[in-house]
């Protein structure tokens, strides 16, 4: 007699584990993913194109008699874009299959780097109300190349290798009861930029007296995203010149008359009109130009430094 009450302690402690996964097994989870939206882009240098997303994640037990916790995984594939090794990359595709490389991050800090394909919660059940989690998908730009064409992209996630919920588990990877979301979109509108990088120019020690010219040169890169117009203008300059070939160095109350020019003869002026600019197509690189500079002949000039500022600017 004494071994029947261990007997039905062992029974009844068996009967316990057995009723208990019950709960998560009647448990259903649903998700919900916001498009990822960019907005209109740039792929300037120092451009920081990120944006943020959310996927909401609702669970229910209609059997639930105490609260109880689920733990569920939301799996995000390469999308439609395609995408490189362990989804790094991820690619975002013009009318033209060409790519835009970004990267999403589930979860965690806006501030962390990093791609990630999966995230795991734990979702607190409440008796006749359920639970439901936030989860943050931070996405960010990491295309760096003026060469991508300007212009719609897109990356369609629909479907259960693209996007999935596994629910009534305890980490991602493990077996459970699965759903699949609607599908979502991650998107940008890519438009035109241009940066330039200009040198000074430098015409060294110069007589007092000039009896012949002085040329020298400037270095001009711009870069433009493919197939971009742009004009370059040169200003007049801030020592009070109005003609391109006439701009002022001032040195107080002394000046210098020199001119800009797009060729190496000093003959057709580099100004800031339709008939004086340069026009060219932006390549999606570096394009090299050579400001061609000259002091005239003639001139006397008092001992000092001579200077002037001259902006110069792209329209695209």
């Amino acid at each position: 007699m004494p071994m029947i009450p261990r007997t039905l302690r062992t029974l009844a402690a068996m009967a316990a584990l057995a009723v208990a996964p019950m709960t998560a097994q009647a448990a259903n989870c649903t998700a919900t993913v916001t498009d990822v939206n960019f907005g209109t882009v740039t792929l300037r240098a120092g451009a920081n194109n990120t944006t943020q997303g959310n996927i909401r994640v609702t669970c229910s037990n209609p059997l639930l008699l105490v609260a109880d916790v689920v733990g569920v995984c939301v799996q995000i594939g390469p999308g439609s874009g395609g995408a490189g090794a362990g989804n790094s990359p991820r690619y975002m595709r013009n009318g033209s299959g060409r790519a835009l490389a970004y990267d999403l991050r589930l979860g965690g800090s806006s501030a962390v780097t990093g791609p990630t394909t999966e995230v795991f919660r734990s979702i607190t059940m409440l008796v006749g109300l359920g639970g439901t989690v936030d989860i943050p998908i931070y996405g960010r730009i990491v295309e760096n190349a003026p060469s991508v064409p300007t212009g719609s992209y897109a990356s369609n996630f629909s479907g259960p290798t693209q996007v999935k919920l596994t629910y009534g588990v305890l980490a991602c990877g493990l077996l459970g009861q699965t759903s699949t979301p609607a599908p979502f979109t991650v998107s940008a509108q890519l438009e035109a930029s241009c940066e330039i990088d200009v040198s000074s120019m430098n015409f060294g020690v110069i007589p007092t007296q000039l009896t012949a010219p002085v040329d020298q040169t400037a270095s001009l890169n711009v870069r433009c995203s493919d197939a971009t117009p742009y004009t370059v203008t040169l200003g007049q300059g801030t020592g009070g010149g109005t003609d391109p070939a006439r701009r002022r160095m001032k040195n107080g109350a002394n000046v210098l008359e020199y001119g800009l020019y797009r060729d190496a003869a000093r003959s057709a002026v580099w100004g800031a009109t339709p008939t004086t600019d340069l026009d060219a197509t932006g390549a999606g690189l570096n394009q090299g130009y050579t400001i061609y500079g000259r002091i005239h002949a003639g001139q006397s000039a008092e001992f000092g430094t001579y200077t002037d500022s001259v902006v110069v600017t792209v329209n695209y």
